[in-house]
C-alpha cells in the first residue's frame, strides 16, 4: 500500500475517531504537507503508531480550545494540571479510535502513551507530515497532524 493511501486512509479514520470521541459539529480544512519540522502551538499531544503502520499523530492548538473541548465533553473546563491530563486523555482516546477504524480498512497499527507539549516543537524523523485544520463549534481550531514513517 503507498503512503499516500495509507495517509488517506488514516486521516478518514481519524476524522472518524474525532467525530465519535468530541460530541461538537466540526468543519474541516483542506490537508497540507507541513512544512519544516516545527510543530507550532501552545498545547499539544503526540501519540506514536506502531505495528505494521509507524508514525505519529498530533494535536495542537490554543489551551482555550483543549478547554472548551473539555467543557462539551465532561460539562466543566479544566486548566492547569488538569488540562495537560485531558489533553493527553484526549489524544490517547482518538488514536485508540484511530487504530479500530484503521483496521477496518487493511491497516493494523497500535499506539504508544500520549506526550504533552507545550509551546513550539521540533519533530524529528518525521516524514512529509501532513496538517488537517480542524474547527469546532463553540470551541475554536486545532489541527490534527498525521505522518507515516
Amino acid at each position: 500500500m503507498s503512503d499516500s493511501l495509507i495517509i488517506t486512509k488514516l486521516l478518514n479514520s481519524a476524522i472518524q475517531s474525532i467525530k465519535t470521541v468530541i460530541p461538537l459539529n466540526f468543519t474541516l480544512g483542506e490537508p497540507k504537507i507541513l512544512k519544516g519540522n516545527i510543530v507550532e502551538g501552545h498545547l499539544g499531544v503526540l501519540v506514536g503508531m506502531t505495528g505494521s503502520c509507524k508514525g505519529q499523530t498530533v494535536l495542537k492548538g490554543p489551551s482555550s480550545t483543549f478547554s472548551q473541548l473539555a467543557q462539551a465533553m465532561f460539562g466543566m473546563p479544566v486548566e492547569n494540571e488538569i488540562l495537560i491530563s485531558f489533553t493527553g486523555e484526549l489524544g490517547n482516546m482518538i488514536a485508540g479510535n484511530l487504530t479500530t477504524f484503521a483496521s477496518e480498512q487493511g491497516i493494523e497499527m497500535d499506539i504508544t502513551p500520549p506526550t504533552v507539549f507545550e509551546g513550539n516543537t521540533t519533530l524529528h524523523n518525521i516524514k512529509a507530515p501532513i496538517e488537517l485544520a480542524l474547527n469546532f463549534e463553540g470551541a475554536g481550531e486545532m489541527s490534527l497532524v498525521i505522518s507515516v514513517a
